[in-house]
């Protein structure tokens, strides 16, 4: 197994491509980590459920592809299977899988073969192929899978911001800025934000972020901005688990109201617009 500090350096030495031409639709969220395990798709399908319900046509995007874990934690069958895509039995539209009032899932596969033997080139197709249905929808949050590989090759169809989430842990910070490196050499322009998760308090929330920060200003000329905080809250366990509802008739407590924030920033700064109607939606 290669460790970090290879997987870096053959990450910074591929040349960086020339993006291909956009069409029409909103730049994506990617939600990204260094490391799994830190709640990175939890923040990601409760903002896209924020999104909705503010009035955007939102979808959330299952970033890695063979590892279908969104379509589980909400308790939904996907309409289609995404390694139709590979023989052309199906359209990326046809995937779509409504969720809820204004949420649609884009999912990933599970244990698929065809999609394991995947080449990284192929990888970057299929999710080029996958990307032509953002112009349906206001909002588009992408979960864009734990690992370096995958946060890189997602983000470079179409993010319009990355959120870096951590745990104030020295190795999840690591893992972070590893991240951080890797996307700022590729990508210098895409603005990166950062999430603390599971702070005990604001000041250690403010200290880990502070750690990024200090290594980003003085090795990367970059600076990062702390867009949220969520704080240690025992009910995010069973809304993991399928047992309670992020957002519902009542509060799932402070991690919810957290990342409802967080939602609310991105509102603001125009990452979202409640623009496109639900008959945009299905083709």
């Amino acid at each position: 197994m290669k460790d970090q500090a290879a997987l870096l350096r053959q990450l910074m030495a591929v040349e960086r491509q020339p993006e291909p031409p956009r069409p029409g639709g909103p730049s994506a969220v990617v939600v990204g980590s260094g490391k799994g395990g830190v709640g990175k798709s939890l923040l990601a399908l409760g903002l896209a459920q924020v999104l909705a319900a503010e009035g955007c046509e939102s979808l959330l995007v299952e970033g890695n592809q063979n590892l279908g874990s969104l379509a589980v934690m909400l308790g939904v069958r996907p309409a289609g299977r995404l390694e139709d895509l590979l023989d052309a039995r199906a359209d990326p539209g046809q995937l779509l899988t409504r969720v809820g009032e204004r949420l649609w899932l884009l999912p990933g596969d599970s244990g698929a073969e065809a999609l394991y033997g995947l080449r990284p080139t192929e990888q970057a197709r299929l999710h080029q192929r996958l990307s032509t249905v953002y112009g349906r929808f206001a909002a588009v949050v992408v979960d864009g899978g734990g690992g370096i590989e995958s946060v890189v090759r997602v983000a470079a169809m179409r993010a319009g911001r990355l959120l870096v989430v951590v745990t104030p842990e020295p190795a999840a910070l690591a893992d972070g800025f590893a991240l951080i490196k890797v996307m700022t050499a590729q990508m210098r322009d895409l603005p990166i934000d950062i999430v603390v998760n599971r702070a005990l308090d604001d000041r250690e929330a403010r200290l880990a972020h502070e750690k990024l920060q200090v290594a980003a200003e003085r090795f990367l000329r970059r600076g990062l901005r702390r867009i949220g905080t969520i704080p240690e809250d025992a009910t995010m366990r069973a809304v993991s688990r399928g047992r309670l509802p992020l957002f519902g008739p009542d509060p799932a407590g402070p991690a919810a109201a957290a990342i409802r924030d967080i939602a609310l920033v991105l509102l603001r700064e125009g990452l979202a617009a409640p623009a496109v109607s639900a008959m945009a939606v299905m083709p």
